[in-house]
């Protein structure tokens, strides 16, 4: 038997002692009140040491299995599945997150290394406080390494060992951004259990700081899970051939739900620290925002919808259902006996004033979040009553939220020019006229230039004068204070513009993209042209290579704009030997203006002849430029 199943689940039993020592020392150690019982105060320090412990032995088991998988261990039945003698190196090691027991794996070390950080940076604060924060990381931690020692187990045997395995997922080495879209996803998840955390010792123990202290950790895991929310759009665009980035897929959904509440969090916090309002809606999104990340795991990890990000099927989704129930039962029991005993400082003065912008910003993205839930959970909740298996399409989530986006927008602007506590009307038009003048001159501009959809038309007002009120006010501040103090001061709110610049991006681009793609089946013989738009597209051959991996068929397509020859795309499909079908990989040029998509679907033996399905998308590369001002934005305020 290889020595790392022994390391490995050694470290994962460890694990789960530690986690629960870690609990029961941390509950005594908030139990000490007086110098009385001084000697029990050393006991946060050791429970301390067990998240420590946790994070020491986790990193170990993770290390051992990326040793197992680029050594090609398979005696180890992780590896004997997902692992291979042809697959590259690279993919070999990021195969630790491509199937169910080793992402729980990574999924436990991303944990362990937030609690320890966590822990560390606030061991001389409130020990009480922290206490309960501890001992809730532990609580979370506990359920994930019983995943892994029982139902999820990423070190058991084969015996004998396998002489060689089938790789991992076709999909998931079709493209680089496997490599960094699951890290930024789980970094994304998992940091939202640290506000939980803060949430939980909030109702059990005083700490009128909570906020303060969760108020980072709550940005930087909403900063990476609005990056990877765009990276796996890039890959799904990317890889899947289809030429579209977001088809509310139920895991796509799963990642989107947790992002709308978390953005609710955020400007949430922002009114509990300026006006001291609004502190058990606070904690409810904390748990909220949690609860939504376990669920997209569950949907993710458990099989029991079609996707095609969903990797694998699985027996975790029972254990992931009671942890669930277990975790609603508890913190809604803690909110509903805790929170009448928060007193709310602030008072609402106006109803033309922020806070109350930032609420109805609030409930905008709960409701955006119940109907995206509603069409993802509503096919399994008929299948289970009447046994029917049924499906909820774009037209039900495109009438439902575009209205929603819509007001979302509006508010970003109006917000922009509303002060705190009491503003008045007046005073908006003087801030808000200029650019709403401006804003309507551009949609005229636009309209001009063959914008003639009235959906696409309001959206680029809104966003033009959601845009403009940012840009003025930045003026306004630069001639008050110079370039220096710009950036030196208020760094919050400078984040705060980045980010909705970059939402305000990627809205138009869908808009665009959405409204003005162009969509053709082009069959070519060898030497052949077809066109597409403006593109002519000249079949120069194809060619037939075996790869490591893989084997590749690749047509190499000439492409030319009124005579001038612009490049080659080489659209291609890679055959698997663990896969009936074979895998298209698209060839794309993109330019700030639009894309041109080419996917090979099918080709003659002979090589003389392929039909190659050609799209024009507009606008689509900067939904990535926005997803990266989205996350830089995220990093400045925080």
């Amino acid at each position: 038997m290889s020595p790392l199943i022994t390391i490995g689940n050694g470290c994962i039993g460890l694990s789960v002692g530690f986690s629960l020592l870690g609990m029961i020392l941390f509950f005594a150690s908030r139990r000490t009140e007086s110098s009385s019982l001084a000697p029990l105060a050393s006991l946060a320090a050791w429970g301390r040491g067990s998240v420590y412990a946790n994070f020491i032995l986790i990193t170990t088991a993770n290390l051992a299995k990326v040793y197992g998988l680029l050594s090609n261990d398979f005696g180890i039945s992780y590896v004997a599945h997902v692992g291979s003698l042809e697959t590259p190196r690279w993919i070999s090691a990021i195969s630790l997150w491509s199937s169910l027991e080793g992402s729980i794996l990574f999924w436990g070390w991303i944990l362990t290394t937030y609690a320890a950080v966590c822990i560390y940076i606030y061991r001389d604060r409130d020990e009480k406080f922290f206490s309960w924060v501890g001992l809730t990381l532990l609580f979370v931690e506990l359920f994930f390494f019983l995943l892994l020692a029982l139902p999820a187990n990423p070190f058991l045997p084969v015996i004998p060992a396998a002489m060689n395995g089938p790789g991992p997922n076709p999909l998931l080495q079709n493209h680089w951004l496997m490599s960094i879209h699951p890290p930024f996803l789980y970094i994304g998840y998992i940091g939202f259990t640290v506000p939980f955390a803060f949430a939980i010792a909030s109702l059990l123990e005083t700490g009128e700081e909570w906020i303060s202290w969760a108020r980072p950790w709550i940005l930087f895991a909403w900063s990476f899970l609005s990056m990877a929310i765009v990276l796996g759009g890039w890959w799904s665009y990317a890889v899947l051939g289809w030429g579209g980035y977001w088809a509310w897929d139920p895991v796509e959904n799963a990642s989107f739900m947790p992002w709308l509440t978390g953005t609710a969090l955020v400007h949430s916090i922002i009114v509990y620290e300026k006006r001291k309002m609004l502190h058990s809606w606070n904690v409810m999104l904390a748990i909220l925002t949690f609860l939504l990340t376990l669920l997209g795991t569950f949907l993710t990890r458990s099989g029991v919808l079609d996707s095609v990000h969903s990797f694998t099927e699985s027996h975790v989704g029972p254990y992931f259902l009671v942890f669930i129930g277990i975790t609603l039962v508890l913190s809604m029991t803690l909110l509903l006996w805790k929170s009448p005993q928060s007193q709310e400082q602030g008072k609402v003065q106006s109803l033309f004033s922020l806070e109350v912008l930032f609420l109805f910003n609030n409930l905008l993205f709960l409701s955006f979040c119940f109907i995206v839930f509603l069409g993802t959970l509503y096919p399994l909740i008929v299948e289970a009553i009447k046994g029917q298996r049924i499906s909820v399409g774009e037209p039900y989530f495109n009438q439902m939220t575009v209205p929603i986006v819509g007001m979302i927008l509006l508010l970003m602007g109006i917000g922009l020019a509303t002060p705190w506590k009491k503003g008045s009307f007046r005073s908006f038009l003087n801030l808000s006229l200029k650019p709403a003048v401006v804003a309507l001159l551009i949609t005229g501009c636009s309209f001009f230039r063959g914008a003639r959809n009235l959906w696409l038309m309001v959206v680029i007002f809104l966003a033009s004068f959601a845009f403009l009120i940012m840009l003025f006010e930045v003026a306004r501040i630069f001639r008050q204070q110079g370039v220096t103090n710009l950036f030196a001061t208020n760094r919050r709110r400078y984040g705060g513009f980045v980010s909705h610049l970059g939402a305000l991006i990627i809205i138009v681009a869908i808009a665009i993209s959405s409204l003005y793609k162009k969509d053709h089946e082009i069959t070519l013989q060898k030497g052949e042209s077809g066109q597409i738009g403006r593109y002519t597209l000249t079949l120069q051959g194809i060619t037939a290579e075996q790869a490591a991996q893989r084997f590749e068929i690749k047509a190499i397509v000439q492409v030319s704009e009124k005579g001038k020859i612009l490049g080659e795309l080489t659209p291609q499909m890679n055959f698997y030997p663990m896969s009936q079908q074979p895998i298209g990989s698209p060839a794309v040029r993109s330019t700030p203006v639009e894309d041109l998509y080419l996917t090979l679907i099918s080709f003659e033996q002979d090589g003389s002849k392929v039909s190659i399905r050609a799209m024009i998308s507009p606008a689509v590369s900067w939904i990535w430029i926005g997803g990266v001002l989205v996350m830089i934005g995220g990093l400045i305020a925080l």
